[in-house]
This record gives structure tokens, sequence and C-alpha cells, in this order.
């Protein structure tokens, strides 16, 4: 199965959010009403998102199951598994990055920045995802397998950069070192975390392998920000974002030199996208994949072994 490409989806899930931090952050310094006008603005903007769901048509053809449909399922597949595990400190580190500019971010901007303007806060924010979209567009013909390396490379880069605009109070490097974080962390894991997984599950695989690659995402995202705001009550916050990059670079430096020691161990003549023969999915995975898809959702593995042969010739 080809790598896919970034999808508009991914691109404006980093976009929108830099965009509103910014223009949020505008208004609630130079508009009206600081605290109230912003959430009048977005519950209006809910208001009318709920209108235009209910006018968009169906595009399914209805069937029985919705209750079942609506139980979670999460799988790494066996053939997944080492490459999954690989991957997993980048996995973390970038959305790690991500939960602490838009936690503790502005704080931090007014104090490295030495700036009362709200406006700053909501500028880290906006580099951060809007450098990480830019990266998606930019890079989107770059292999999943050379994105994942060069995202942890360049999220170490840019940690580092930012670690030392901390310590220096220099808001130049601060604001540079975040862009160049927010690149890493859309290359790592969008471009390289998620395309290197994705064409490693059978197609009743997949949903439960984006299922996992996803709450691994949020709770890196949410997790350790909420340590580090305790952390924050007790430290500080120059010390808290001093321990905190310090081990987003690490994380990231991890993931780069496990990428690389496998990539070089992996044995000759093996194609990178095969399975091995205790690689194929068990019973239990076709089971789960003829409950999830009903008996004709799934390709039969043999089937899928031949057409990932003509994708990956020897």
């Amino acid at each position: 199965m080809p790598e896919e490409s970034p999808t508009p989806e991914q691109q404006l899930a980093l976009t929108v959010p830099g965009a509103g931090a910014l223009g949020t952050s505008a208004l609630v310094q130079y508009g009206p009403a600081p605290t109230h006008l912003v959430w009048w603005l977005l519950l209006g903007a809910f208001a009318v998102a709920a209108v235009a769901v209910l006018a968009i048509p169906e595009t399914a053809a209805r069937r029985p199951g919705v209750l079942a449909s609506l139980r979670p399922r999460m799988a790494v597949p066996r053939q997944a598994r080492g490459t999954f595990a690989v991957a997993l400190p980048g996995m973390i580190a970038a959305p790690a990055l991500a939960g602490f500019y838009l936690s503790l971010g502005p704080s931090l901007a007014v104090q490295v920045l030495g700036s009362p303007d709200l406006v700053w806060g909501g500028l880290v924010i906006f580099l951060v995802a809007g450098s990480g979209a830019a990266a998606l567009v930019a890079l989107r013909g770059v292999g999943g397998a050379a994105a994942m390396l060069a995202g942890c490379l360049v999220l170490v880069a840019g940690v580092v950069m930012t670690l030392a605009a901390i310590q220096t109070a220099s808001a130049a490097a601060f604001l540079a070192g975040t862009a160049v974080a927010g690149a890493g962390f859309g290359t790592a894991f969008f471009l390289g975390a998620y395309r290197i997984l994705t064409p490693l599950a059978g197609p009743g695989q997949r949903a439960g392998l984006i299922a996992a690659s996803f709450i691994v995402y949020y709770l890196a995202f949410s997790v350790p920000v909420l340590i580090a705001g305790m952390a924050v009550t007790h430290f500080g916050l120059h010390q808290t974002a001093v321990v905190y990059s310090a081990a987003l670079a690490v994380l990231a430096a991890a993931a780069a030199g496990s990428f690389l020691f496998r990539r070089r161990s992996r044995p000759a003549g093996r194609p990178s996208g095969g399975t091995s023969r205790a690689e194929r999915p068990t019973p239990k995975d076709e089971a789960d994949d003829r409950a999830d898809h009903g008996a004709g959702g799934r390709l039969p593995h043999r089937e899928a072994e031949r057409l990932g042969n003509q994708e990956h010739p020897s």
C-alpha cells in the first residue's frame, strides 16, 4: 500500500488553531469586552456550524449496527508493532511540544519577550501550528521514513534553540526556535509517523492502528502539560520550561537514533513494506476484521500479500 499524502484536513488541523490563537489574542488585547467577546463569537460560529451539519446530505447508506459501531477499537497489528515502537518517542515528543505551547506558551512569551502584549502569546502558538502546516505542504513529496527522521532532527534543533533562548531571554531566538520546532512537529508526526505506519496495516486493520496513533497523540498532547502546570506552581515557569524542553529534545533524539539503528539493522533483501511469516495477522486479527467489516469487508490475507508483493518487488 503506497504512502498517503497529507490531507487538507490535516493541514487545517494545524492551521486553524494557530490562526484562532492569533486572532483571539488580538481581540482580547485590543477588542471590547475582552473576557466575553471571544466566547460570544465562538458560540455564534458553533451555531452556524450546527445548522450547516444538519443541511449536509448523508453520503452513506443506513445499515444496522449503530451502537456496535460506537464501541472503540484500538489495535496495533503485529506487522506494525516494531515500527510503532521505534516511532513512539517521536510520536510523544511532537504533540507534547504543541500542548506545551498551547498551554504555557503565552506565559513563557511574556517572560522571555518582556512584553505584556497578549498578541505575543497568540503569535508563538501561530508559529508552532503555522510552520507545522507549512512543512506539510513543502515536504509532501518526501517519503515517510525520510520525513520521520528529518522531523525528529528539526524538532531537536528547534527545541535546543528555544532552550537557549529561554536561558538567555533572547526574543529573536525564542521566536525562531518556536518556528523551527513547529516545523519538526508537523513533519515528525503527520508526514513521518502517520505515513510510515498506515501502509503496514491491512484494510481491516487501519482504523484500529490510526485510533492507537491518535490515542498516543492526545495523551502526549495533554498529560505532560498537566504535569508541567503542576510543576510551575512548585518550581516556577522558567525552570519547568527548561526541564520540559530538555525532555522533548531527548525524546526526539531517541526517536531519530532508534530509527537510524532500525534502518541499518534491517536484513538485506527484505522489502521494507513486506511482512514476515511471524508478522502475518493471527486468527484473532482475522476474526476481529470480520466482526468489524463483515465477511467480505477485508481482502483475504493471501490476496493482500500478493498485492503487497506487487508494490514491493523483490
